[in-house]
C-alpha cells in the first residue's frame, strides 16, 4: 500500500468522499481521486476551502489527520480521531507516569536527537567535536548540544543566524516551523493509531492545547526536517509553496536507519511509536526504538 499526505494548494476546493475514494473539485480543475486508506494526512494550505462531513467522517475513521495552515502557509491547527485504548496494560501504564521509565525513554530521545544533529552536520561537510563527545557520555547537556548545532547549522544553509527562535519571522525559521507542524501531526496520528495519550508526555509536561507526547515522539525526527531543509535551500526556486511541496514528498521517500535495512521517514514514525507503547506494556525503555538519520556519503 501507497501512504500520501495531500496538499491542498487550490483556493476554493471542495474535498469529499465517494465509493472509497477521496475527491478534490475545483473551478477549472478535472476532479482528483486518491483512495481514502492510503492517506495519512490532508494539509489544507488554500483559502475558501470546503470539507464536507463525508470527507472529514471517512478520513477520521481511517486514522487520518487534517492540518490546517493560514494564508502564509503557517499550520494553525488539526483534526484528528478520537484516541482509543489498544493494549490495557500498555494504557494503565502510561497513565501511571513511571519517572524512572520516563526519565530513560527521554534520554533514549535527546541521544537519538543529538546523533541526528551530528548526521545533519555531516552531510554539510560539518563537525562538532562537543556533539562527538557528548554521545559517548551517558548524561549531557542537550541543551548546550543544542546551542553548538544551531551556531553550526544556520551558517552552513546561508544564514547568518547563529540561534533557533521558532517565533522570529524569518524565511528558514518559519520553514522549519512548517516542517515540524506537518512531522507533529503525523506523530499525533501514530500515538493515537498505537493507543498511546498524546496528553501525557514522557518529559515535556501537560498544557492548555498541548499534546506533550507528541512533542517528545517527534524530538529524534526533528533533525530530519532540518537536513531537507539544508538540501532545499540549494534549489533554485526557494518559497514557502516549495517547501511545502517538498516537505510532504519527503516525508513520504526519505529513509532512515532501522537495524539492518531502512525504513521511509513516515513508516518510521509508525515504528517509533509502537516502540514507544511496546516499552510502556513491558515497563522497560529496551523495546524503544528512534530514527537515525544515514551518514553522508563522501
Amino acid at each position: 500500500m501507497s501512504h500520501h499526505i495531500l496538499h491542498v494548494f487550490q483556493h476554493g476546493a471542495i474535498l469529499g468522499r465517494e465509493r472509497g475514494f477521496i475527491t478534490c473539485r475545483a473551478d477549472g480543475q478535472d476532479e482528483r481521486r486518491l483512495p481514502l486508506d492510503d492517506i495519512r494526512a490532508v494539509i489544507i494550505a488554500a483559502r475558501g476551502v470546503t470539507l464536507t462531513s463525508s470527507f472529514l467522517s471517512g478520513l477520521l475513521e481511517t486514522d487520518g489527520i487534517v492540518l490546517h495552515c493560514n494564508e502564509r502557509y503557517q499550520p494553525c491547527g488539526w483534526t484528528a480521531p478520537l484516541s482509543r485504548v489498544v493494549d490495557l496494560k500498555t494504557f494503565q501504564n502510561q497513565t501511571a507516569q513511571p519517572r524512572r521509565l520516563n526519565e530513560r525513554l527521554w534520554h533514549e530521545m535527546l541521544r537519538g536527537k543529538t546523533l541526528n544533529q551530528s548526521r545533519v552536520l555531516q552531510h554539510k561537510q560539518l563537525r562538532s567535536p562537543h556533539l562527538e563527545l557528548a554521545l559517548k557520555q551517558e548524561n549531557f547537556d542537550e541543551a548546550n548540544c543544542a546551542r553548538r548545532y544551531w551556531q553550526l547549522y544556520f551558517p552552513s544553509i546561508g544564514w547568518s543566524a547563529t540561534k533557533r527562535d521558532r517565533k522570529e519571522d524569518t524565511a528558514p525559521n518559519q520553514m522549519l516551523n512548517y516542517g515540524y507542524a506537518v512531522l507533529s501531526a503525523l506523530c499525533h496520528r501514530s500515538l493515537i493509531i498505537h493507543g498511546l495519550l498524546p496528553q501525557l508526555g514522557v518529559f515535556h509536561k501537560p498544557r492548555y492545547r498541548s499534546e506533550p507526547l507528541v512533542y517528545d515522539l517527534m524530538e529524534a525526527f526533528r533533525p530530519a526536517v532540518e537536513l531537507m531543509l539544508a538540501e532545499f535551500m540549494l534549489e533554485p526556486e526557494v518559497s514557502m509553496k516549495a517547501w511545502a511541496k517538498r516537505v510532504g514528498t519527503e516525508l513520504r521517500e526519505r529513509r532512515v536507519k532501522h537495524e539492518a535495512y531502512t525504513l521511509k521517514l513516515m513508516d518510521a514514525i509508525d515504528a517509533s511509536a509502537n516502540s514507544l507503547a511496546r516499552a510502556y506494556e513491558e515497563m522497560s525503555a529496551q523495546p524503544f526504538w528512534v530514527p537515525e538519520l544515514p551518514l553522508a556519503v563522501n
